[in-house]
C-alpha cells in the first residue's frame, strides 16, 4: 500500500460515524476504504514493471465488489491507459456485468504482461531465433510493416478475446511497435527460449 493509498484507506475510517453507526456500518466503511486504496495502487502501477505483482496482490479486493465498484474501476483504469498509452476503444465496450468486467480484465493482464505467448507466435514468423543476440528496437523499427501484417495473420491463426483482438487491430500504427518493443525486450529470455524450443 502506497503513502498516497493508505492516506485515502485511511480517510474513510476517519469519516465521522453516523448517530446511529453500528459495526456494520464501520465495517462497510473499512471494506469501502480497502476498495479505494487498492484501486489507487493498481492504477498507479499501470505501465510499470511491478504492475503485475500488484495486480495478482489486489485484484481479489477489486473482484469481490459489486458490479458498479468494478465498472468504476474498469473506467478509471481505461481513462489511465488513455493517459499512458493513447488508446481508447472506438465503441462502449460495456461494463454492466460480470462477463463484460471479466473480458475487461483480460484485456488489462494481456496490455501489461500476460502477452508473451502471443508475440512468441509474431516473432516466430519475424526472422530472428535469438532475441539476445539483437538490437529489439533497431529491428522492428526497421520492420514495421511486417511486424503489423505478422500480428493481423497471427490473430487470424489464434484469435483472441474481444477486447484484446480490438486492441490489436486498432491501435496506433507506431503505439503498436512501441508496445511490441516494449514487451519483447521485457520478456526477450522467455521469447527466445519459445522459439528455440519449436524448432528443435
Amino acid at each position: 500500500m502506497s503513502e498516497k493509498s493508505l492516506q485515502v484507506f485511511v480517510s474513510y475510517l476517519d469519516e465521522p460515524p453516523e448517530f446511529d453507526a453500528n459495526e456494520t456500518q464501520l465495517e462497510k466503511n473499512f471494506k469501502r476504504g480497502y476498495f479505494e486504496s487498492s484501486k489507487l495502487d493498481i492504477i498507479d502501477t499501470l505501465g510499470k514493471d511491478d504492475f503485475k505483482n500488484v495486480w495478482f496482490t489486489l485484484k481479489n479486493d477489486i473482484q469481490n465488489e459489486s458490479i458498479k465498484l468494478q465498472a468504476i474501476f474498469s473506467e478509471q483504469t481505461l481513462d489511465k491507459i488513455f493517459e499512458l498509452y493513447d488508446f481508447s476503444f472506438s465503441a462502449n465496450i460495456g461494463l454492466e456485468n460480470q462477463y463484460e468486467i471479466n473480458n475487461f480484465y483480460l484485456f488489462l493482464e494481456f496490455l501489461e504482461y500476460d502477452n508473451t505467448n502471443f508475440i512468441s507466435q509474431v516473432w516466430r514468423f519475424l526472422g530472428p531465433k535469438n532475441l539476445l543476440q539483437i538490437d529489439i528496437k533497431k529491428f522492428c523499427d526497421s520492420n514495421q510493416e511486417k511486424i503489423i501484417k505478422e500480428i493481423d495473420e497471427q490473430l487470424e491463426v489464434h484469435p483472441q478475446p474481444k477486447l484484446i483482438a480490438l486492441f490489436l487491430r486498432t491501435y496506433y500504427k507506431d503505439k503498436m511497435i512501441e508496445w511490441f518493443i516494449k514487451n519483447s525486450k521485457r520478456t526477450k529470455v522467455e521469447i527466445t527460449v519459445s522459439i528455440l524450443e519449436r524448432e528443435e
